[in-house]
């Protein structure tokens, strides 16, 4: 038996990312392999897991609230689609906006999977715009990208490794 400081970490990210689910088990990996070592479990938050149907507030509000400012730190994938509008950004960037004007931890990836020229050509405007927020993001700090589940799964073991290590050395440092 041991104890374990618990950190809530969201994963955002628009429909067409196939990799939503695989992120969970990857999380789960992490908890079965280093949890009890480094005194650590993720747990996945995720709008269509812990949000449910409620008329009185508007929908991303309710996710802003509930999910993104009481995680830890955020997954972001991103591939084709930019995502749903909210006042001109997707509700993907909007909460990678809220993680990161909290000074909270964003891990981006962006798919670079082959494209089917017909979808290529369907959602240009999506992945000239998912462009523009790499970019921008670029310009904020590091980026991923990743080109195959397995790629991305040891990205982001590494990367929750070292989200464990910066919350243990922070919680030293807090310490008397």
């Amino acid at each position: 038996m041991f104890n374990a400081d618990i950190l809530p970490i969201f994963i955002a990210s628009p429909s067409d990312v196939k990799e939503r689910d695989y992120v969970r088990r990857v999380v789960a990996e992490w908890n079965a392999r280093r949890c009890s070592l480094q005194k650590v479990a993720f747990i996945p938050i995720a709008w269509e897991t812990h949000v449910f149907p409620d008329l009185r507030t508007p929908g991303q509000r309710v996710i802003d609230q509930r999910l993104v400012d009481t995680s830890h730190a955020c997954v972001a994938l991103f591939w084709m689609k930019y995502g749903g509008a909210i006042d001109g950004t997707s509700g993907t960037e909007h909460e990678i906006d809220r993680f990161c004007a909290a000074n909270k931890r964003v891990m981006a990836y962006f798919c670079r999977r082959k494209r089917d020229p017909f979808d290529a050509h369907h959602y240009a405007d999506d992945i000239r715009r998912v462009e523009e927020l790499r970019k921008r993001m670029q310009s904020l700090g590091i980026t991923g990208k990743y080109s195959s589940r397995q790629e991305l799964k040891r990205k982001l073991l590494d990367a929750l490794d070292d989200v464990a290590i910066e919350h243990s050395q922070q919680k030293g440092s807090n310490s008397p």
